[in-house]
């Protein structure tokens, strides 16, 4: 596990933070880019907010509420957290999340993980940040990805942000704030964390990673942040999504075969190769619009035949990753994003 000590780029937003803590309100939002630590800072916060013993804006480790927190028992730590996610998620989260599972809550044990944070995953938080704290101090709950919940869910959360039991606190992480409510996020002091400098990168990864040489500008141009980078890295998959990178941003799409592109990219995750997709099409809208806006205008390496199938491709990704799970096959939207980038460079 990468300890948030490790992220130097998040000093400043955790210097911040942290020097006000005894006057936090009620609800917090932490958002920024995926994969730049969010979760880590997330978590510190957690920690420093729970200890009864903090050492100048730092959890002291040691008390009795570090000590539970660390082994994933603390009773005053509520963490929502998509069952479909939780792998990815650190043992402190892993056991206080599963809690709010449906699968604890007797459900069937052949239903799909969800993708969402359900409604009654929030009903269930309201009722338990209503009883006593289980060691006399303030209820922490740790909402990620925020914007996860579905419009029931969200419903459910702002009447806990409207109606705050006394020494709680609720903290949702999110790459995507923009998905929440307005109502709830007016009701949230927001932390933006930053992504760190290309160079930045470079150099955290390279003091991980000394034997390997690693491109981080590919990785950049997809929106992949250095937490990502290090797990494709640690994987041995840098290669492997280096290539197909370069492959979707080549003048050569034309030549291949959509089913055999759809093949490759789904060697990588299917949701991931749709993201990096997706942040493609965004890249050359952009540059759509600051190059004259003209179709002759954007030359060099593209991936999508025109400004209208980039807008398309953009949205409809979009909806998909929202909704994943639904009536479509995931295979299949990924075979028909593929055919429609080679077909139209045919034409």
């Amino acid at each position: 596990m990468i300890e948030f000590q490790e992220l130097s780029w998040l000093r400043p937003v955790w210097n911040k933070v942290s020097s006000r803590w005894k006057s936090l309100p009620h609800g917090i939002l932490i958002s920024g880019n995926s994969g730049i630590g969010k979760g880590q800072l997330a978590l510190e916060l957690v920690r420093l907010l729970l200890c009864t013993e903090p050492n100048k804006h730092q959890a002291c480790g040691q008390c009795a509420s570090c000590q539970l927190l660390e082994n994933s028992v603390h009773p005053d730590l509520h963490v929502l957290v998509p069952e479909a996610k939780i792998d990815s998620q650190p043992e402190p989260i892993r056991r206080h999340a599963s809690r709010y599972f449906m699968s604890e809550k007797g459900a069937s044990s052949t239903r799909k993980p969800s993708r969402v944070i359900s409604v009654d995953s929030v009903r269930w938080l309201s009722d338990a940040l209503a009883t006593k704290s289980g060691q006399a101090g303030p209820k922490v709950s740790l909402i990620m990805p925020a914007d996860r919940l579905n419009s029931n869910s969200m419903n459910a959360l702002l009447k806990l942000l409207e109606e705050p039991t006394a020494d709680t606190y609720l903290i949702l992480v999110s790459a995507r704030p923009y998905r929440l409510a307005a109502t709830i996020r007016s009701r949230c002091i927001q932390l933006e964390c930053p992504t760190p400098d290309p160079q930045v990168v470079r150099s955290w990864l390279g003091d991980r990673h000394p034997k390997i040489s690693i491109d981080v500008s590919p990785f950049a141009r997809c929106g992949f942040g250095p937490l990502q980078i290090n797990g494709i890295v640690a994987a041995g998959h840098q290669n492997l999504f280096q290539g197909l990178i370069e492959k979707l941003r080549g003048p050569l799409l034309a030549r291949d075969n959509p089913l055999l592109l759809a093949q490759e990219c789904s060697a990588i995750d299917i949701p991931t190769a749709l993201r990096i997709l997706q942040h493609l099409a965004l890249a050359q809208i952009r540059r759509y619009a600051t190059e004259a806006g003209s179709l002759g205008a954007v030359g060099g390496q593209t991936t999508f035949s025109s400004r209208e199938s980039c807008i398309q491709a953009f949205l409809e990704i979009g909806r998909f990753l929202i909704h994943t799970g639904g009536a479509v096959d995931e295979q299949l939207f990924l075979e028909d994003i593929c055919t429609r980038i080679c077909m139209k460079r045919k034409s």
